[in-house]
């Protein structure tokens, strides 16, 4: 039987965290300049304590990454 896998979107680095929190098995996030949403404050620190705390918890993250060219 195959598992299922809870992803969900974050917008910022506390909602990543509560959705760790809550049970989520993956989390996708932006970083600035690099997300589908302009005003995304995601800085490079916060993905990485993201990646720190998920990992703990052996969830995953995908960063989006969106080319303007």
């Amino acid at each position: 039987m195959k598992k299922i896998e809870l992803l969900s979107p974050a917008k910022n680095l506390e909602c990543s965290l509560a959705a760790i929190d809550h049970g989520a098995d993956a989390v996708y996030i932006g970083a600035t300049h690099f997300g589908a949403r302009a005003a995304a404050a995601n800085s490079i620190e916060d993905i990485a304590t993201l990646v720190q705390y998920a990992h703990q918890f052996r969830a995953k993250v995908f960063v989006a990454l969106k080319s303007t060219i």
